[in-house]
Parts: C-alpha cells; structure tokens; sequence
C-alpha cells in the first residue's frame, strides 16, 4: 500500500523516522517537488512603443 504523505514538522519526521527503525514501515525518499511558483520560472517579455508624438483620434479608432 503506497500513502504520499506531506511532513510539515520536524516532530513528525522524527516519529517516522523510529518507525522506521521499528521496521513497522519503510520511507521511500523522493525529491519534493517544487512549488507552483518556482515550479517554472516565467518568463515576462515586453515590447516597448515609442508614443511621443501620437494622439489619440477616437473618430478614427470608432470607425474601426
């Protein structure tokens, strides 16, 4: 029977880890996956417009 258990204590780990010792159970090391925000590092891209010089003509933009 295989459980995927998260630890969030030093305390439960070290329980565990007796547990183990005990042979009552077997702790099958994985690496931890990364959280969602490190999971890939995004990558934001932008374009930059020079706009000195541009006004706006609504008439223009609305007849679009």
């Amino acid at each position: 029977m295989t459980f995927t258990v998260e630890i969030l204590d030093k305390h439960a780990l070290n329980v565990l880890r007796e547990l183990e010792q005990m042979r009552v159970i077997r702790l099958l090391h994985q690496q931890a996956k990364p959280a969602i925000a490190a999971t890939g590092k995004k990558e934001f891209k932008a374009t930059r417009l020079d706009t000195r010089g541009f006004k706006f003509n609504r008439e223009e933009a609305n007849e679009r």
